[in-house]
């Protein structure tokens, strides 16, 4: 599980009931622990094979009936539907500024009034080592290139939210960095 999410849960940001959204579940990594804790659980992941193994430790473990569903987040129509939206790992395959933009506005309209975002993503907030390249682009030093959190796109994103918890950066031996992020729907 992430450990900034755990951070959060340990809080007290995390609502202790309510229906979550986890964007790219894939095997759980997030997910069974909300299974277990009798959350209303959705995952929507693009790879059936991961889907396929949540499910089946879904199963297993579940208070109650947890959803899922072979798709992209993209072609999804929620509408104010969730308290807990989990995106880790995932706004940084946005191809571009635009498509991420579009991305978010998903993710605040799937929520609640009042509901919390927790995301995480490839970051060029701290980052020098990094080379911009083409529309919100940038290159790492391991030679990954992905859509990066800047400061100007985070102010973005927080417009309509309020932030939980301080912007998280980690970096990872200069090679590439990651921001970790908990915003609540106004």
């Amino acid at each position: 599980m992430d450990l900034y999410l755990i951070d959060a849960i340990l809080k007290g940001h995390i609502p202790s009931v309510g229906k979550v959204l986890d964007i790219g579940c894939g095997e759980g990594r997030n997910g069974i622990f909300f299974i277990q804790q009798g959350y209303a659980y959705h995952g929507i992941d693009s790879d059936n094979s991961k889907l396929r193994l949540i499910e089946y430790v879904a199963k297993s473990v579940a208070k109650i009936e947890a959803t899922f569903a072979l798709k992209r987040f993209e072609s999804t129509d929620f509408q104010g539907e969730f308290d807990l939206v989990i995106a880790s790992r995932v706004l940084h395959f946005c191809p571009d500024r635009k498509d991420f933009f579009a991305f978010w506005e998903k993710i605040i309209t799937a929520l609640k009034p009042g509901g919390i975002v927790y995301f995480s993503m490839d970051s060029a907030v701290v980052s020098s080592e990094v080379l911009v390249r083409e529309k919100g682009q940038f290159e790492f030093a391991d030679g990954r290139v992905s859509l990066a959190l800047t400061d100007e796109l985070y102010t973005k994103m927080k417009q309509g939210c309020d932030e939980l918890e301080v912007l998280k950066t980690l970096v990872y031996r200069k090679a590439r960095a990651q921001s970790f992020g908990l915003l609540r729907k106004q």
